[in-house]
C-alpha cells in the first residue's frame, strides 16, 4: 500500500524551536500535526514519517537516550487540534510499526535513514545516531556516537517492510519509497555490528559480535547529557535537563549447540562514553549483547490509586484495572467515563503493547465508593471488570440481571467494550447485607462469552439459581460462586460455597471445558470438601482453600483444604490460575510452620513470621505436584498468580525481607527499604527452583497485586507504590509519581538466557579406574527450561577411599569439571555435587544437587616381570622403627602371578609381622626399574588385609641405592625407604 500526503516546510504552530536549530527557524515539533494526519489515513502496515524533520535542526542541547529504550511521548496536542482528535491519532500513530525510511533527499543529505515514533525521531548517519524528543513543550536532542569506529563501516538496511510511503516536498516528490525492520552498522568496530530493531513502536539495539572480536573495542559517547552513572542494580543513567533517563542493565548471551548460554555482562563508564563489561565466555563463538528490556510505569493522578488486576491480549497490549481517589486520573477521549463520580471509582486502561501510551482509559463508578477491580479479556478484546460498589448509582445499562443496590455493598459486573467507550452489558450482583455486604474478587470469562464472578458475601438473600450446590448462606460469610450468560441479563448459576464460619475468596479460573475453580480462604471446620481431596481437615485457625465446580454449577468436583496449624491469610489474597491440563496453582500467605510442602520443592521451611506459599495441586485435586514456602526473614505475601506455556509459575506479591531469594542477573537483587517492596518470582515447571526472581521497587512502600503472563512468557505486573524512584522506563506512558500513591505496570521480559539453576547432573554417575590414575567428574547445570547455566559456582565432595573436595565455575555450556587422584589401594568413593547458587559454601534448599559413584580396582598385571627381593632387606620405616623385609613375585605370558612377601616391623613404635596369602598383581615399568605387587596377608598371623609393594632397581649391589615401601590398608605406611641391607631385583 502507498500513502501519500505532503506536509508544509514552514510550521505555522506555536511550539519552541530547538536551540541552535537551521534550515529557515523550523518549528519541528510542530510537524506532529502532519504525523496526526497520516495516522489516521495509515493502516497499521505503513510507516510514515514528516518530511521536514531533519537532524541539521537536532543540536545536542539536552538529551534523550539511545538506542534501546521507548521514547518519551510528545507533549499536548497542537493547537489546530481537538483534545480529542489529537489523543486518539497519536495512539493510532504510537501502534503503528517503527520501521526505517530511506532519504531519497527527502531530509538532510547527511542522514541515510530515520525513524519515526510517536513524539519522537530518530535519525541515522555514516557516524552517529540522533534521537529528538519532547517532553512537555520542550523539544530536546541526544546524539549518540560511535567512538573508535571504523570509516569503512557499512550502513545496511534489511528485512522490508509492508507498504511504502510517499513525500511531496517543496523540493519536490518522492513516491515508492521502501521501509524496512533493521538497520545494521555492519563492521562497526572489528568484528562486531551494531543492529536497530523496530519493536511494539519502539527502537531496540544489540551488538553482534563474531567469533574472536574483542568487545572491549564498543565504545559509545554521548552529546548533550550532562552525565553518566550507573544505579545499584546496574541500569545507565543518563542525566539531562529533563531529568534522569534509564537503559536497564544489559542482557548478553551465546548460541551453542542450539541452546542459549548467559554471559554476564554490565556498562563500563568511562566520562560520558560507556562499554560493556563481559564475564567469561567461550571467545571462539559468537556473542549477542543486548541492553534491551521490556517498560515500566507509573499510573495515576494527584491522589490515591491502586492497581489490582492485569491481563494480556495477543498484541502485547496491557489492561490494568484497580481503583481511584485522583479526579486527574489519566483518561482518554471518547472513553466511557472521564470524571470521578465519588469518593474512590475503579478505573480500567489499556496500554499499548510498548508501555508508551494509553489505547482508552476510563473511570467505573458512581457516586458513592467503588474499589477491587479484577479484569478479564474475550477474543476480541472486551473488558470484563467486577468489583465492588456502594453507589446507587452505579452505572448499569437495561435488560441487565440486576439495575439496583440492594445492600450496604453489592458485587459489580461490567462489560466494557473493545474500544472502551461504552458498557455492552452492566449489573449489580448482591443481596441485603449491611455489615461488609457482598463482595467482587475475581472474574473470568469463557469462549462463548459467559462470565464468572466469584467473592464473599454476608447476604442471606444473595441471588441463587435452582439446584445450585448450596442455595443457603452457611455462616457469617460465604463465598459465592456466579455465572451469569453472554448478555449479562441472568444467571445461568449462582452457588453459596462455605461452612459456618467465615469465607472469602480471591480469584477464580476456568479449564477449557468451563470447569470454574475458585480459591479463597476458610474459617470453618465444615467448609464443604470432596472424599479423596488432598485435605478434607480444617487444620488451623485460618485454611486456603481450592473447589472445583461442575459446568452446571450443582456440585463440586473436588474441594480440598491446604494449610498448616497456623493461619493462611487474606480472604482476598489467595489467587489461583491453571495450566492446560487442569492443575492448578495457588498462592498466598502462611505463618504455619508446617504448611504442607513436597520433598525437593524450592524452600520447605517457614523463613520469616510469615511467607508466601506456592503449591500446584494435580489435576484431580488429590495431592500436590508441588508446595513451597516463598520468603525471606521477614513478612513476605503472595497476591498473585499466573503460569505460562511451560508451566512455570509468575508470582507476585510484597516482601519486606532483605534477604528475599533473588536470581543471579535479576533486574533487582537489594531491597530497597521502606514499607516493602514488590517481588516478582518465576519457578522451574518442578517447583524445586527459581528461573528468575527480583524485587521491585523504591524507597517507599511497593506491593505487586496482579500478574499476567503472553505467549511468548512475558510477564505483565501491576501493584501500587508510594516510591518515587520506582524503576520507570523511558518513553514509558509516566515516569513521575502522581500522588500519595500510584498504580505502576512493568513488563518483565522472558529474556533470552537462561533463569536460574534447576537441575545439576554428574558425568559418569558410575565409573571404575585403576588404583592411583586420575579420575574426573563434569557436572552440567540447568534451568528449568534445560538450559545451561553458565557462571554458577558448583562444590564437590569426595568420601570413602579418598576424602577431598573442591569447585569450579560453570561455563556457556552450563560444565563444571573436578578431577582428583585415587588412591593407591583399592577402593570406592562417594562423589556429591551441588549448585552454590548464593555463593555461601552452604547446600540450601532449593539449590540442585546430584551424586556418582566410583570404584578403584587393582591394575592389570605387566606379563614376563619378577620382582626379586633378597632376604635380609633392611630399612628405618617413616616411624623410626627399624624393619626386615623378603619376598619375590613374578608374573608369566599370560599374566598370571605368582609369589610371597613378607614384611616386619621390630617396634618400638608399630611392631608388626606381616605374611602374604596371595599375590593379586604386578606391574613392572619397561626399563624393569620400578615394580609394584598388590596382595592379600595376614597381620601378626590374623585376618585377610590388603597390601601394596613399591620397590625400585637403581643398581647394584643395591645397598643404599635401592628403595622399598610397604602400604597396608590398615593405613600402616613405611614410606619409600633406601635399603640399608640387601638387594633388589627387577627382571
Amino acid at each position: 500500500m502507498s500513502v501519500g500526503i505532503a506536509c508544509a516546510r514552514e510550521g505555522s504552530i506555536g511550539w519552541d524551536r530547538v536551540p541552535g536549530s537551521r534550515g529557515g527557524g523550523r518549528h519541528w515539533l510542530g510537524f506532529i500535526v502532519c504525523l496526526v494526519v497520516l495516522a489516521l489515513l495509515a493502516v497499521a502496515s505503513v510507516v510514515v514519517t514528516p518530511t521536514a524533520l531533519t537532524p541539521t535542526a537536532l543540536t545536542p542541547t539536552a538529551a534523550g537516550v539511545a538506542g534501546g529504550r521507548e521514547a518519551v511521548p510528545a507533549g499536548p496536542a497542537p493547537a489546530g487540534l481537538s483534545p480529542a482528535g489529537s489523543e486518539q491519532a497519536l495512539d493510532a500513530y504510537g501502534n503503528l510499526p517503527l520501521s526505517f525510511v530511506p532519504n531519497a533527499g527527502q531530509t538532510d543529505q547527511s542522514v541515510r535513514y530515520y525513524a519515526q515514533g510517536s513524539g519522537f525521531s530518530f535519525f541515522f548517519t555514516q557516524d552517529k545516531a540522533v534521537l529528538s524528543f519532547a517532553k512537555g513543550e520542550r523539544g530536546q536532542a541526544l546524539e549518540l556516537h560511535f567512538l573508535g569506529s571504523s570509516p569503512a563501516a557499512t550502513l545496511e538496511a534489511s528485512d522490508s517492510a509492508p507498504g511504502t510511503v510517499n513525500y511531496l516536498t517543496a523540493g519536490g516528490s518522492h513516491t515508492n519509497l521502501p521501509t524496512y525492520q533493521q538497520l545494521t552498522y555492519r563492521g562497526l568496530w572489528p568484528g562486531i555490528d551494531m543492529v536497530f530493531a523496530g519493536r511494539d513502536g519502539s527502537l531496540k539495539y544489540e551488538f553482534h559480535l563474531a567469533p574472536g572480536a574483542d568487545p572491549s573495542n564498543i565504545r559509545l559517547g554521548y552529546s548533550g547529557a550532562n552525565g553518566l552513572s550507573l544505579s545499584p542494580d546496574g541500569a545507565l543513567l543518563i542525566d539531562t535537563p529533563l531529568g534522569a533517563l534509564m537503559d536497564s542493565s544489559p542482557t548478553s548471551y551465546q548460541t551453542i549447540d542450539g541452546n542459549q548460554a548467559a554471559v554476564e555482562s554490565r556498562y563500563a563508564l568511562e566520562g560520558h562514553s560507556y562499554g560493556f563489561a563481559l564475564g567469561s565466555y567461550d571467545r571462539s563463538q559468537a556473542l549477542v549483547i543486548d541492553p534491551a528490556l521490556a517498560y515500566s510505569t507509573f499510573l495515576g493522578g494527584t491522589a490515591d490509586d491502586f492497581g489490582l488486576g492485569v491481563a494480556v491480549d495477543a498484541a502485547g497490549n496491557a489492561y490494568v484495572s484497580g481503583s481511584t481517589s485522583s479526579a486527574d486520573f489519566p483518561t482518554t477521549a471518547g472513553a466511557f467515563d472521564t470524571s470521578l463520580s465519588g469518593s474512590s471509582d475503579v478505573f480500567v486502561t489499556k496500554l499499548n503493547a510498548a508501555g508508551t501510551g494509553l489505547v482508552y482509559s476510563t473511570y467505573l463508578g458512581g457516586s458513592g465508593s467503588e474499589f477491587g477491580g479484577h479484569v478479564a479479556l474475550d477474543g476480541t478484546g472486551n473488558a470484563y471488570v467486577a468489583g465492588t460498589t456502594q453507589s446507587a448509582d452505579f452505572p448499569t445499562t437495561a435488560g441487565a440481571f440486576d439495575t439496583s443496590l440492594t445492600g450496604f455493598n453489592d458485587v459489580f459486573v461490567t462489560k466494557l467494550n473493545a474500544a472502551g467507550t461504552g458498557l455492552v452489558y452492566s449489573t449489580y450482583l448482591g443481596g441485603t447485607g449491611t455489615a461488609v455486604g457482598d463482595q467482587g474478587n475475581g472474574i473470568a470469562v469463557d469462549a462463548l462469552g459467559s462470565t464468572y464472578v466469584t467473592g464473599m458475601t454476608e447476604s442471606a438473600d444473595f441471588p441463587t439459581t435452582l439446584g445450585a450446590f448450596d442455595t443457603t448462606l452457611g455462616g457469617f460469610r460465604d463465598v459465592f460462586v456466579s455465572k451469569l450468560e453472554p448478555t449479562g441479563s441472568a444467571l445461568v448459576y449462582s452457588t453459596y460455597l462455605g461452612g459456618i464460619g467465615a469465607e472469602g475468596s480471591g480469584g477464580i479460573v476456568l479449564d477449557a471445558a468451563g470447569s470454574a475453580y475458585v480459591g479463597g480462604v476458610a474459617g470453618s471446620a465444615d467448609f464443604p470438601t470432596t472424599l479423596g481431596a488432598f485435605d478434607t481437615t480444617f487444620d488451623g485457625g485460618t485454611d486456603a482453600f481450592v473447589t472445583k465446580l461442575n459446568l452446571a454449577g450443582t456440585a463440586l468436583v473436588y474441594s480440598t483444604y491446604l494449610g498448616g496449624s497456623g493461619f493462611e491469610f487474606g480472604n482476598a489474597t489467595t489467587r489461583i490460575a491453571i495450566d492446560a491440563a487442569g492443575s492448578s496453582y495457588v498462592t498466598g500467605q502462611t505463618d504455619s510452620t508446617d504448611f504442607p510442602t513436597t520433598v525437593g520443592a524450592f524452600d520447605t521451611t517457614l523463613g520469616g513470621p510469615n511467607d508466601a506459599y506456592v503449591t500446584k495441586l494435580n489435576a484431580a485435586g488429590s495431592a500436590l505436584v508441588y508446595s513451597t514456602y516463598l520468603g525471606g526473614s521477614s513478612t513476605d505475601f503472595g497476591s498473585g498468580v499466573a503460569v505460562d506455556a511451560s508451566g512455570s509459575a509468575h508470582v507476585t506479591g510484597q516482601t519486606f525481607s532483605a534477604d528475599f531469594p533473588t536470581t543471579a542477573g535479576a533486574f533487582d537483587t537489594t531491597f530497597n527499604g521502606g514499607s516493602g517492596d514488590a517481588f516478582v518470582t518465576k519457578l522451574s515447571p518442578t517447583g524445586s527452583s527459581l528461573i528468575d526472581s527480583t524485587y521491585l521497587g523504591g524507597s517507599g512502600s511497593d506491593s505487586g497485586a496482579g500478574v499476567a503472563v503472553d505467549a511468548a512468557g512475558n510477564a505483565y505486573v501491576t501493584g501500587t507504590t508510594g516510591s518515587a524512584g520506582f524503576p520507570t522506563t523511558l518513553g514509558a506512558f509516566d515516569t513521575t509519581l502522581g500522588g500519595i500513591r500510584d498504580v505502576f505496570v512493568t513488563k518483565l521480559a522472558s529474556g533470552a538466557g537462561p533463569g536460574a539453576p534447576a537441575t545439576l547432573t554428574l558425568a559418569p554417575a558410575a565409573a571404575t579406574n585403576d588404583v592411583g590414575t586420575q579420575h574426573c567428574v563434569t557436572a552440567t547445570v540447568e534451568d528449568g527450561s534445560g538450559n545451561p547455566t553458565p557462571g554458577i559456582t558448583v562444590r564437590f565432595s569426595v568420601t570413602g577411599s579418598v576424602n577431598t573436595s573442591g569447585s569450579d565455575t560453570t561455563d556457556v555450556n552450563g560444565e563444571a569439571d573436578f578431577c582428583y587422584q585415587g588412591p593407591e589401594l583399592p577402593g570406592a568413593d562417594a562423589i556429591s555435587a551441588f549448585a552454590d547458587t548464593d555463593s555461601d559454601t552452604a547446600q540450601d534448599p532449593g539449590e540442585p544437587f546430584a551424586a556418582a559413584s566410583k570404584v578403584w580396582t587393582l591394575p592389570v598385571t605387566t606379563p614376563l616381570c619378577e620382582a626379586n627381593i633378597t632376604k635380609g632387606g633392611r630399612i628405618t620405616a617413616a616411624n623410626g622403627d627399624k624393619a626386615t623385609f623378603g619376598g619375590n613375585a613374578q608374573s608369566n605370558a599370560a599374566g598370571n602371578v605368582k609369589g610371597q612377601e613378607q614384611y616386619q616391623d621390630h617396634g618400638p613404635s608399630q611392631p608388626l609381622k606381616v605374611k602374604s596369602i596371595r599375590i593379586l598383581a604386578l606391574t613392572c615399568n619397561p626399563q624393569r626399574t620400578q615394580a609394584t605387587i598388590f596382595g592379600r596377608a595376614t597381620l601378626n598371623g590374623q585376618g585377610s588385609h590388603v597390601f601394596r609393594i613399591d620397590v625400585q632397581d637403581l643398581g647394584e649391589p643395591g645397598v643404599g641405592i635401592d628403595k622399598y615401601r610397604i602400604l597396608l590398608g590398615t593405613g600402616y605406611d613405611s614410606g619409600s625407604q633406601t635399603l640399608l641391607g640387601g638387594n633388589i631385583q627387577i627382571h
